[in-house]
């Protein structure tokens, strides 16, 4: 299949096509064609295993794992499904295009959109689909409140300069901002990119940046009249570990996007406590009715226009009383809730682990005593990465290494690795 971006749809909310042509459309581009075909990604690749394979009191509990590269895994390695589910991540709204996968990630359940899928691709009907993407496996612990700190920033964003997110519409909406409700925001933008740079004065440098991010940025500068850093604290890279206090201090986080993945970014706002400020026309074909975030977690934007967002921004950082984000984030997502929903979706669980009950793999004893057994750590701390050497690696090298451990520790055929 021919991968070919969705250009039309990260500017434009209202697509005047019928919603199967959409669907075509959105699921004509998927990330897993450029890592797996592109050595240079080779070493962004991970696999992640939230639920290891087991075997305990003679009874083998198969596990489950997922990648952005489950085919060039199982073309390598076929017979990991002898104890693993498999799970394809596209990485995008798409559905994933590995047919050998045992569950898609989907991002959200969308009956009509799925029922579509599977008539036009008949090979997929046995396949689980979850609502899930990578971007929901965020520990909530890690990523959590931190507490006593000042709400220093009116906006907070996460987010790549590049065209699909938007940023023009923010920095026009920070402006129209000021000029509606007479204060400028204080508005700390990260970007995620190195290879820029902070200068002293705090403007930011971005000359060594790719063209296609760096265009974005050079028309911001274009609407604040080159006076950016008066409008955006630009960092080029804020540390995973330093994360938690930025979401804290702000008043509320953006995104810009009409269409991307998951998005990571919004989902670890709502878990420090930040309500989201976000498009309702957000992946909005590929959701249906499904929603971004629930309960009272942040406020949609109704148009796709700087007005309406610098609107919304209003009431939420007016309104901080109204949110409750962290709360509903965590009754539907987090670690547990996410590997609840994906052995919740597979017969083979409720038939195979002993007291499975529905909703509570994440607490099962016996899962927690196998874990134990097989890896010296409860199932809640193999979850929370207490084992993270064999739960969650980067790069192919480091992917073969654990795939080679698995092997060795289930006593699979080694052929596979001789000649390497």
């Amino acid at each position: 299949m021919e991968n070919i971006w969705p250009e039309i749809y990260m500017h434009n909310p209202k697509i005047d096509k019928p919603i199967e042509r959409i669907w075509d459309d959105i699921d004509g581009y998927s990330f897993e064609d450029r890592y797996e075909g592109t050595e240079r990604l080779h070493a962004n690749l991970n696999m992640v295993v939230p639920l290891p394979p087991v075997v305990y009191e003679g009874k083998l509990l198969k596990g489950v794992f997922y990648s952005q590269a489950t085919r060039m895994i199982l073309d390598k390695y076929p017979e990991l499904k002898q104890i693993f589910f498999v799970i394809a991540n596209s990485m995008f709204c798409s559905y994933p295009r590995n047919t050998r996968a045992d569950y898609f990630f989907t991002c959200y359940k969308n009956e009509a959109r799925e029922k579509y899928y599977k008539k036009k691709h008949p090979e997929t009907k046995n396949i689980m689909f979850l609502p899930l993407q990578d971007a929901d496996f965020l520990n909530e612990y890690y990523i959590a409140p931190v507490p006593n700190t000042p709400k220093t920033i009116d906006v907070f964003c996460v987010s790549t300069p590049f065209p699909v997110k938007n940023l023009p519409i923010i920095a026009v909406a920070l402006k129209e901002y000021e000029r509606k409700y007479g204060r400028r925001l204080k508005c700390v933008y990260a970007i995620g990119r190195r290879s820029a740079v902070r200068r002293e004065d705090g403007s930011l440098d971005y000359s060594k940046m790719e063209d296609y991010g760096k265009k974005q940025l050079q028309y911001v500068d274009q609407i604040f009249d080159n006076r950016t850093k008066d409008y955006i604290d630009f960092y080029p890279f804020i540390e995973y570990k330093h994360l938690s206090k930025y979401y804290s201090a702000a008043k509320c986080c953006v995104l810009g996007s009409l269409i991307e993945g998951k998005n990571r970014f919004i989902s670890e706002a709502q878990s420090c406590n930040t309500p989201i400020v976000v498009f309702k026309d957000f992946n909005k074909y590929a959701r249906g009715k499904f929603p971004i975030f629930f309960g009272n977690s942040g406020e949609y934007v109704p148009k796709f226009t700087p007005e309406s967002l610098a609107d919304t921004i209003h009431k939420v950082i007016t309104h901080p009383q109204d949110y409750s984000p962290r709360k509903n984030y965590v009754a539907h997502y987090g670690r547990k809730n996410f590997i609840d929903i994906i052995a919740d979706a597979n017969p083979y669980y409720a038939k195979n682990l002993p007291e499975y009950e529905k909703g509570r793999i994440h607490d099962n004893l016996w899962l927690d005593l196998a874990c134990f057994d097989n890896y010296q750590v409860s199932y809640h701390d193999f979850l929370y990465d207490k084992k993270v050497n064999i739960s969650h690696v980067v790069g192919w090298p480091n992917v073969e290494n654990l795939i080679k451990y698995y092997y060795q520790k289930f006593k699979l055929p080694m052929d596979n690795f001789k000649t390497k």
